[in-house]
């Protein structure tokens, strides 16, 4: 799947816990070709997820503002909704 011989791609140099680094290299050797590719998964799959929390953090930040939005315009409207239903009790009961 990684081939290191791409243009595209990048050599990257980190630092990590000694305990983490003996975890992916267990993993790797048990779960794929190389290692390169493991970090390539991983750090891939950590990607998609980060941009699903940001756009699922969003949308609940964009969820409570609507609901003050729509509070406000129901306590604006309130009046108008009971003057209608009184209008309609009026009108069905013959007054």
């Amino acid at each position: 799947m990684l081939e290191l011989r791409e243009k595209n791609v990048r050599k990257v140099i980190g630092k990590m816990p000694k305990e983490l680094l003996n975890e992916i290299k267990h993993t790797a050797v048990h779960h794929a070709p190389e290692r390169g590719e493991f970090v390539y998964v991983s750090t891939k799959r950590y990607m998609t997820g980060h941009e699903a929390d940001t756009i699922r953090e969003a949308m609940m930040v964009g969820y409570v503002e609507m609901s003050q939005i729509n509070l406000r315009i129901a306590k604006e409207c309130l009046h108008a909704e009971l003057e209608a239903q009184h209008t309609m009790e009026r009108l069905v009961s013959g007054g």
